[in-house]
């Protein structure tokens, strides 16, 4: 049942946030009962191609893979070698993203992300303020990608990311160094963007991820040794 709803949402054409028909509707669809329907529905819920509301209609989902999102999550909490692997899949992930970001952004795209970038500089040493800027360029860039499943993978990714930067972050402060060198690799992948420059924009994206990499493999996490 809940394949025939899925295949109902896909040919149907529904985007996110828009109803999907009754309980009741679905029963006399397919001929089955409404617990059918509702079980099938909430199978939907969990993998987060629906999203099914209080006494209201189910709406279809942000179609955000929400099993990976909690695996992800599960993981990283659980084995702390597993961040080596998250920081591999974000290399990734945000290399391409950069390098099709750079075959795809427009005059105003540019604009949008210096005035991100800015922001991250701006916010110095604050991590209360540094992580969500850092987050917001590169969700921004994630999206100018145009691909949807590296932006939607890259936003489930998004509740660990934000705890990954923040710990990356202490780490630097608790050693001495400062967020000049990443405000620089920040700021020359924007400008790579900006030139159109794939190769170098995908290079930098990934000296990102490795630079922050090589800080958890010579210290912590979650109190275990590394």
């Amino acid at each position: 049942m809940a394949e025939r709803i899925r295949a109902d949402i896909s040919k149907g054409g529904l985007q996110p946030g828009e109803e999907l028909p009754s309980e009741a509707e679905y029963g006399e669809r397919f001929e089955v009962s409404q617990r059918v329907v509702r079980d099938a529905l909430r199978t939907l819920n969990n993998e987060g191609i629906i999203s099914t509301r209080q006494g209201k209609r189910a709406v279809v989902g942000s179609l955000r893979p929400a099993a990976m999102s909690n695996y992800i999550r599960f993981l990283v909490d659980t084995d702390p070698s597993a961040i080596d692997e998250l920081m591999d899949f974000r290399a990734l992930l945000e290399g391409h993203a950069a390098r099709l970001a750079a075959e795809r952004v427009t005059d105003d795209d540019v604009a949008r992300l210096r005035q991100a970038v800015a922001e991250v500089v701006r916010t110095g040493d604050d991590l209360e303020a540094r992580v969500p800027a850092d987050l917001r360029l590169h969700e921004l860039i994630a999206q100018l990608s145009g691909n949807r499943l590296i932006d939607s993978m890259l936003e489930v990714l998004a509740e660990t990311l934000a705890e990954e930067r923040r710990r990356g972050a202490e780490i630097f402060q608790s050693a001495g160094i400062g967020h000049e060198q990443t405000n620089d690799q920040h700021l020359a992948l924007v400008e790579a963007i900006a030139a159109r420059d794939g190769d170098a924009a995908e290079r930098c994206a990934v000296e990102i991820v490795k630079r922050a990499g090589s800080y958890w493999s010579s210290t912590t996490f979650h109190g275990q040794p590394r």
